[in-house]
């Protein structure tokens, strides 16, 4: 495997808390997407800044506004918080926490009419570690089942083009010895 293959996969530490977090919040979908990218931020730092979700338009595409509704939230952005993202089209996507441990790991849940179809029962886990040559490495997990109608088609590439660009955005934005 090249040195550029490697970089893509998630931590075997991140695979683990992704399943037990599936299995917990009673998802339980398979992984559809696994990937991860170093960034040149120590990872408490990182963590500070991906957890600060109306800065998300700055490193997610698709994203123009975000903004927050703690209403049922433990502490302000940790579990029970709702995203609520605006992309300019259609309604705002939905997302709540449903964990959230500094510096390290945050898990979302975007509801199912959010998805547009395009997957249900979805959870997404951010993990932030530690790189032995310096900076972190943030590993990001899909779970999802297959939504309905044509759009599930779609999903895959819809999830993958997400997250690939929002890794991709980090890591231009932090680079490693930067």
């Amino acid at each position: 495997m090249s040195r550029r293959a490697a970089e893509l996969e998630p931590t075997p530490f991140a695979l683990r808390r992704g399943q037990e977090l599936s299995a917990l919040v009673g998802h339980g979908s398979p992984l559809v997407l696994g990937r991860a990218a170093r960034v040149g931020l120590p990872p408490a730092e990182l963590f500070a800044f991906i957890v600060d979700f109306e800065r998300l338009p700055e490193w997610m595409p698709m994203m123009k506004r975000c903004r927050v509704d703690n209403a049922q939230a433990r502490e302000p952005g940790g579990v029970g918080a709702v995203r609520v993202i605006d992309s300019g089209i259609g309604q705002p996507t939905r997302e709540t926490v449903m964990a959230f441990e500094p510096p390290q790991l945050l898990a979302y849940s975007a509801d199912d009419a959010s998805l547009r179809g395009l997957f249900t029962r979805h959870l997404g886990v951010l993990v932030c570690e530690p790189h032995p040559q310096g900076g972190s490495w943030l590993s990001w997990l899909s779970y999802a089942q297959p939504g309905s109608g044509p759009q599930k088609f779609f999903g895959p590439s819809v999830f993958k083009l997400v997250v690939q660009q929002s890794l991709s955005r980090l890591a231009q934005r932090f680079p490693v010895g930067g």
